[in-house]
């Protein structure tokens, strides 16, 4: 079920969610590494993950970002993942780089927040625009 985003003094928001197992990207992680699958995440996304002991909580965790910001975009546009990144702030907190036109140019507000466990990934999303949604639900 999907509901219209909600809007207040001239802004609309809207969120988006997403969880992984986490085992699931463990299974993965030679797909990912020199697998078609390799292609879901950028060069540095792959640097950051296989940068810790154990990977697949931080793939997991990543490809919740994007799942979420597809949802939380809707309303505006539709994006591709291969242009999205995640990438992290020096003081740790993640955000997005959007390689994608159509996107960049929205001038969306996007906060993401991510938290894994050693079984379980989750991301949440939230946008917000001054512009009008481009579709209805």
């Amino acid at each position: 079920m999907t509901s219209e985003p909600f809007q207040e003094d001239g802004l609309i928001f809207n969120v988006g969610v997403d969880c992984e197992d986490v085992e699931r990207w463990r299974k993965m992680l030679l797909k990912l590494r020199n697998g078609p699958q390799a292609k879901l995440f950028s060069s540095s996304e792959h640097r950051y993950c296989s940068s810790f002991k154990d990977p697949a909580p931080h793939y997991a965790a990543r490809w919740c970002a994007k799942e979420a910001l597809v949802k939380a975009v809707s309303p505006f546009c539709q994006i591709d993942l291969r242009k999205v990144e995640v990438v992290n702030h020096q003081d740790g907190r993640p955000y997005f780089l959007l390689n994608d036109p159509e996107a960049a140019t929205l001038n969306l507000a996007i906060r993401v927040s991510l938290a894994h466990t050693r079984k379980t990934a989750m991301a949440v999303v939230m946008v917000a625009s001054a512009e009008k949604a481009q579709k209805k639900y």
